[in-house]
């Protein structure tokens, strides 16, 4: 009995040295610490950076009476399509082709500025990373029923977003060169159908209170681009 107790301990003592050796080599290292700390700082400056871009582009747009909203934080510019196409219409309108030339001006010289790139805010032209792709997404709403006759919005959506593609290329063909990391077109442009939120309904068919029309939320078609940026991938 002593000599199985003996190595019932001793085979417990070799199991606990092994366990003792995985946790040891299981312990993150300082040094893979700090590279891990380092490369977060790195992309915190990064989206830093892309935040103060988007927002320094919203405000060149609106300066040039092209209506937009930011999503710094994200990356995103929504522009409403009304601007650029009457309604119904497939084609850009008159004043809509002019202001998505200035767009398209715009839009080149962010993404291929410098630090003393002319007309580029201080600290708006990213330096720690470049723009990796622009998705520019033409949303068209998507009624419950569509009307005889009437092009689907897909259909809509996608011959306004080569109407699109073409006045942003034409007006800078350099839009139309730019490639992403990966080789890639740095500027792609879709269009898309956005479903029409439903009208809510009260429980039992009637309320004696109905909701106001403002609580019901709407959607309306518009432009969007998100930004991407070109990430470090980790050592």
């Amino acid at each position: 009995m002593s000599d199985l107790m003996a190595g019932i301990v001793f085979i417990f003592l070799i199991m606990l040295m092994a366990l003792s050796m995985y946790n040891i080599d299981e312990t993150p290292k300082p040094q893979d610490q700090q590279t891990e700390k380092a490369y977060q700082e790195t992309i915190a400056t990064i989206m830093a950076e892309r935040a103060r871009m988007v927002e320094a582009l919203r405000r060149d747009l609106e300066s040039r009476h092209i209506e937009a909203a930011a999503d710094a934080a994200n990356g995103i510019l929504t522009l409403p399509s009304a601007q650029f196409f009457a309604p119904g219409a497939a084609a850009l309108k008159p004043e809509g082709r002019e202001k998505m030339a200035e767009a398209a001006i715009l839009l080149a010289r962010y993404l291929t500025c410098t630090g003393d790139t002319p007309g580029i805010p201080a600290g708006a032209c990213p330096t720690t990373a470049p723009v990796d792709h622009v998705d520019t997404a033409i949303s068209k709403v998507a009624p419950a029923a569509n009307a005889p006759g009437v092009p689907a919005p897909e259909t809509v959506a996608r011959i306004q977003a080569l109407e699109v593609s073409a006045a942003l290329t034409s007006t800078q063909p350099l839009l139309y060169e730019l490639q992403g990391r990966s080789g890639r077109p740095a500027l792609t442009v879709r269009g898309v159908a956005q479903v029409q939120p439903a009208t809510p309904k009260p429980a039992g068919g009637h309320s004696p209170h109905p909701a106001p029309a403002a609580a019901v939320p709407s959607a309306v078609d518009q432009v969007t681009l998100t930004f991407t940026m070109a990430i470090p991938p980790r050592q």
